[in-house]
């Protein structure tokens, strides 16, 4: 019992980990993607400052100008995080939903 003999062996480790990944490719190819996007989104974005929004002095809260910037400037990061808030809309929906077997 105590001098047991641990073997190694690599074959089974290659076997276990092809059957782990195999249904599993697509999905994190397509995970890998998306963070490849995301990063360079973020990365490659010149963010503003409060300075550079357009003033409007009638409005104070800047909702118009802020608005024509989503959506001339910023039209690929808002893209993507409504991407990002539906599915994670929807994970929410699947998650609260549970089984149907209880």
């Amino acid at each position: 019992m105590l001098n047991k003999e641990i073997t190694f062996n690599p074959m089974k480790i290659l076997t276990s980990a092809y059957h782990f990944f195999r249904p599993r490719a697509l999905g994190i190819t397509v995970a890998f993607l998306f963070l490849a996007v995301l990063m360079v989104s973020v990365f490659f974005t010149s963010w503003p400052s409060v300075d550079q929004l357009p003033q409007n002095l009638e409005d104070p809260s800047n909702i118009e100008g802020i608005g024509v910037m989503i959506f001339t400037d910023f039209v690929v990061p808002f893209e993507i995080l409504s991407i990002v808030l539906l599915s994670s809309m929807i994970g929410a929906i699947y998650m609260a939903k549970g089984d149907d077997a209880q």
